[in-house]
């Protein structure tokens, strides 16, 4: 056989393999979330809040069709910003802590929220980036 063969040859299991381990690593039949805000769900909140947004029982609290999500947006926003408890969320029930999502833009905030509270049966209004800047600025002090 010739060098040039049995580089080919090496090159191309080689390559399959690397395909292979790709698709292993990355799963097989899922695609990505469609939306802007589905994907930042699925980035942020979803290994706690779950795909279908029903928490996990004792731990985290569910986004469908509770208080929080469906309530006062500067709540919402809050609790997401900087994991301030919101009143509305039953104290006692949960022994999970939200982190702190500040590191996001207004904007992607308000698009992830806004996917939430119009997601897993929601239906609440949008919010926006101003919204959310206004949280930041309250709590700022500007």
């Amino acid at each position: 056989m010739a060098r040039r063969d049995v580089v080919r040859a090496v090159c191309g299991t080689v390559t399959l393999w690397a395909v292979l381990a790709c698709v292993v690593a990355c799963g097989t039949g899922s695609t990505p979330p469609k939306s802007p805000g589905a994907r930042l769900y699925a980035a942020n909140c979803l290994a706690c809040h779950q795909a279908n947004g029903q928490g996990v029982a004792g731990v985290q609290p569910p986004l469908a069709g509770t208080p929080v999500p469906l309530g006062d947006p500067n709540a919402l926003i809050g609790w997401v910003l900087y994991g301030e408890r919101p009143s509305t969320l039953p104290r006692g029930q949960y022994s999970g802590v939200m982190p702190q999502f500040s590191y996001l833009s207004d904007n992607d905030l308000a698009v992830l929220l806004t996917y939430v509270r119009s997601s897993f049966g929601n239906q609440a209004g949008a919010v926006t980036p101003e919204m959310v800047a206004a949280v930041r600025a309250a709590r700022h002090g500007g």
